[in-house]
């Protein structure tokens, strides 16, 4: 992706933001997920949905789409069809007669999908003066037949368009691939979904996992070493990887992947913030390094970071030094995610690290 440097209207930006960050217009605030991630063959599977809105919900419905998963034989491209006989379209609806202002609903398919499944599911609001909203998400479900390539979990849209993140189970706590399952639904609906930078563009990022294991050091054993599995390392479309891990240990990041434990949500999406927004610490971590164009965070001059301070329409009284030679330009007070990560806590972007993931989703969906 072209990086472009520009003297941004303040004014702009921030308004831009505003209506990127809130539901304002939007009839309906609805949050959907299912469980578990990548199910076994034929294991039943359960779609639920959140939603709220002022003007009463009206209609719940539910609908899943059900493909099978093949190797194109006339262009050996991994392909999906419609699978014969297999679920396609409507398969739940709720109704509310009271139009209450909040529901949060629960459908268990039990018969589940077998070998080979791809899986697309949509909810759908009808709220109380007969306006929709809906949320869709694609899954793998059954067995993989694609080898050690990375499996969706939670995904919309193409890879191009996505902010793609695979997750690989340390082989030091984890027997299998699969046994990280478990712990990602938290780390994604409870940690990525909420942060304040995410929520409102979730559908731009699309989660995966690898079948193989891999591994990262603590950062304090004298010995840093990183083992991304091959299929993840050599994908087309993952963005960056992390290793998940139980075991305690200080973490740390290269090439754009990182580890983490998976109850550390901040600390994934902070993490995050470096490998795909390019942030940089605004701790310090004995590295200096001035952040990418445009909506910089950390500068090392001091002249530059007020200068941009003061072109965005903040005060260059607000740069402070990080350590000798590095500046971030928006207080530490504002206590955003690039200076403390939070550990098992969710802090928000602030200001200028905000303004950048916001120009960053700019420029993936054009």
């Amino acid at each position: 992706m072209k990086l472009v440097s520009c003297k941004p209207i303040q004014f702009f930006w921030l308004l831009l933001s505003a209506v990127l960050l809130c539901s304002c217009g939007a009839p309906t605030a609805l949050t959907t997920r299912y469980a578990p991630f990548h199910p076994t063959n034929n294991t039943a599977v359960n779609f639920t949905f959140n939603t709220s809105d002022n003007d009463g919900i009206a209609r719940a419905e539910l609908f899943v789409y059900e493909y099978e998963l093949y190797v194109n034989p006339n262009n050996n491209m991994r392909s999906a069809r419609q699978r014969p006989g297999g679920q396609w379209g409507f398969m739940e609806d709720w109704n509310y007669s009271t139009e209450p202002t909040s529901a949060n609903e629960t459908h268990s398919f039990s018969d589940g999908f077998p070998a080979e499944s791809f899986v697309r599911f949509l909810v759908r609001i009808t709220d109380g003066k007969g306006r929709k909203k809906s949320e869709d998400w694609y899954f793998a479900a059954g067995d993989w037949p694609y080898g050690n390539s990375p499996i969706p979990i939670l995904g919309k849209g193409a890879p191009a368009k996505t902010i793609d993140v695979a997750f690989v189970a340390d082989r030091t706590d984890y027997s299998s691939g699969r046994d990280i399952l478990p712990d990602l639904e938290g780390l994604i609906f409870d940690g990525y979904h909420i942060n304040n930078a995410i929520r409102n563009r979730r559908q731009l990022w699309s989660f995966y996992y690898s079948p193989q294991r891999g591994f990262i050091s603590d950062y304090d054993s004298g010995e840093l070493t990183l083992d991304i599995p091959s299929g993840v390392r050599n994908s087309p479309i993952i963005d960056h990887a992390a290793v998940i891990h139980t075991t305690v240990k200080r973490d740390w990041a290269s090439g754009g992947n990182f580890g983490t434990e998976p109850t550390n949500i901040g600390t994934a999406v902070h993490e995050s913030g470096h490998s795909t927004f390019d942030l940089a610490d605004e701790y310090n971590s004995g590295n200096c390094r001035t952040s990418s164009d445009p909506y910089h965070n950390v500068y090392d001059s001091e002249a530059d970071a007020e200068a941009y301070n003061t072109s965005n329409g903040w005060p260059a009284s607000d740069v402070e030094e990080i350590f000798s030679g590095c500046w971030r330009v928006e207080p530490s007070s504002l206590g955003c995610i690039m200076v403390n990560d939070g550990d098992a806590t969710m802090p928000d972007f602030e200001r200028s690290c905000f303004l950048r993931t916001i120009w960053y989703y700019i420029e993936l969906t054009n």
